[in-house]
């Protein structure tokens, strides 16, 4: 259950502000930690919006990855490999461990827990043949990181689940409505594009389904308030429904808002970070994994960081995120 998990426990969060504090947080003490390797090179740090830029690229890289696999990869573990992902870079920066090397960390981890059954091999199949050895190699010595940095924290409860609720409840409970899988399209859209919001930090999964019939509802033309006063509202207090009508607002408001940045932007930023993970500027970087995995210290080159994903997105067919 959602109310009793370390998901609203831990990785629920009051407001918008907080987590952009613990960002700001994040980007300062690293630059603290290295400022004199810094100066004597003369690099310039990223600021905490280049950081969350950054990170938002790197998602939809992340959405477009599992979108390679057949069979289709269910929507709750790219679920879960979005907010392990996220999780992640909370309270780490991208100057430390690069987004490219977390997604691919994440989603092999998500796809463990929620049962996904690929092999390693499988796994970094979809890419490259030149890459394929070393992504492997890397996934597999993250894992431990990445499991530290979620506190092992692993069950998500995503949004996904609860939208089937929704539409069987609808099937039962509200006849007016003949057709309510007519929605489930346009909510499954809504959906994939909250995954590049902040709303899994924010917000109860349930709230984000409801966000999401409602906006499909509106695509439409099927109105579903009837349902919801009647039926979501029932039990409530007249300020409780209002309330919960101005947060399924806010939701919606910010997944609309959640648009992915422009490679144009991306691209110096990305030439920014080269020179912010110089080795000096990262002693837990090689050297930390190799110490933590014996097997790392046969590698002898740096993957760079824009390479694997370039090379794959010449695959044929490779999928994007619904237009909202």
């Amino acid at each position: 259950m959602f109310h009793t998990s370390s998901q609203q426990k831990y990785w629920l969060f009051p407001s918008h502000e907080e987590l952009k504090r613990r960002r700001i947080e994040t980007n300062k003490a690293y630059c603290e930690k290295h400022a004199q390797a810094a100066a004597q090179k003369g690099c310039e740090f990223l600021t905490p919006d280049e950081e969350e830029l950054l990170c938002q690229h790197y998602m939809k890289k992340l959405l477009e990855f599992c979108a390679l696999f057949q069979p289709p990869v269910p929507h709750s573990a790219m679920g879960t490999a979005a907010a392990y992902y996220k999780r992640f870079f909370l309270n780490s920066s991208v100057m430390e461990y690069h987004p490219r090397d977390i997604f691919l960390s994440a989603v092999y981890l998500a796809f463990k827990v929620e049962e996904y059954n690929v092999s390693v091999d499988q796994f970094v199949h979809v890419l490259a043949p030149q890459f394929r050895a070393r992504t492997a190699e890397m996934v597999l010595r993250d894992e431990l990181l990445l499991l530290q940095r979620l506190k092992f924290h692993l069950t998500i409860h995503s949004p996904f689940r609860p939208l089937d609720g929704l539409l069987t409840d609808i099937k039962t409970r509200a006849p007016g409505i003949s057709n309510p899988d007519q929605f489930r399209e346009g909510s499954t859209a809504f959906l994939l594009k909250s995954l590049s919001s902040d709303t899994v930090f924010l917000y109860p999964p349930s709230q984000i389904a409801l966000a999401a019939l409602v906006h499909s509802s509106r695509q439409t033309h099927t109105r579903v308030d009837g349902y919801i006063h009647s039926v979501v509202l029932k039990a409530e207090a007249p300020l409780t429904g209002q309330k919960l009508l101005d947060t399924l607002q806010r939701i919606e408001d910010m997944v609309l808002q959640a648009d992915l940045p422009p490679s144009s932007k991306v691209a110096p930023i990305e030439r920014k970070l080269e020179r912010c993970r110089l080795q000096e500027l990262s002693p837990k970087g090689r050297k930390r994994k190799s110490e933590e995995v014996g097997s790392a210290t046969k590698r002898s080159k740096v993957i760079p960081h824009s390479s694997i994903l370039n090379a794959q997105t010449e695959v044929e067919g490779i999928s994007r995120l619904p237009d909202m």
